[in-house]
């Protein structure tokens, strides 16, 4: 076993879903696994990624993370969009483990465009990628970009889409600007789903929160 955890340099994708199978399959031990392979060849990972495989897939994912957090590279988050456009994600948590860091988190401070052209996505996983990628903006004090994307999305029918949207409004109002959602939900909460509606609202003081779901 190598000093940074891995299993050696003969590793690869095979390796990784054998030790995978020997685990509860959930997020905490695909984390593990992940940990256990971070230096696992890109060719290697790229096969984990476009497998048939959930588990091999979020195992990928997660690598991807690990390598954006080691050392930043642009393509590492062409990798992933690439496949999250060709439909190769139907588990919401490929995006919400990995959308703020891989695609969020690299474009604060510059352009917003990439965010806004994945909203133009035919693919819901993409169009949800763009929302939870604002958690990157959020997390830096700033609700408008978040809202601007949500503005986009927020009569969007997409379970996938709209389960989204609340969680990030919410977030947005707990950690960027609660006045700045009120103004937002004033608007739009007649188009957001019931649940999304609750899920956005549930932080907000007691009269403020049921005025909006009313």
């Amino acid at each position: 076993m190598s000093a940074r955890g891995g299993t050696g340099a003969g590793d690869d994708a095979e390796a990784v879903l054998v030790a995978f199978a020997s685990t509860s399959g959930d997020v905490a031990a695909a984390r593990r696994i992940a940990r256990r392979f971070q230096d696992l060849d890109e060719g290697e990972r790229s096969a984990l990624l476009w497998s048939e495989d959930d588990g091999a897939k979020l195992i990928a994912v997660l690598l991807l993370v690990q390598a954006m957090r080691a050392n930043p590279d642009p393509e590492l988050t062409d990798e992933y969009l690439s496949a999250a456009k060709s439909e190769r994600f139907d588990d919401p948590a490929l995006v919400d483990l990995a959308a703020e860091e891989l695609v969020g988190a690299p474009l604060v401070g510059g352009s917003t465009g990439p965010l806004f052209a994945l909203v133009k996505s035919d693919v819901a996983m993409v169009r949800r990628i763009a929302i939870v990628a604002t958690l990157g903006f959020v997390k830096q004090g700033d609700a408008e970009v978040p809202l601007g994307i949500a503005g986009r999305l927020v009569r969007e029918r997409n379970d996938t889409v709209q389960s989204a949207l609340g969680w990030v409004l919410r977030e947005t109002g707990k950690r960027a600007s609660e006045a700045a959602l009120v103004a937002f939900l004033d608007k739009n909460a007649k188009f957001l789903t019931p649940s999304a509606r609750q899920t956005a609202t549930e932080h907000l003081p007691p009269a403020e929160r049921d005025r909006l779901r009313g």
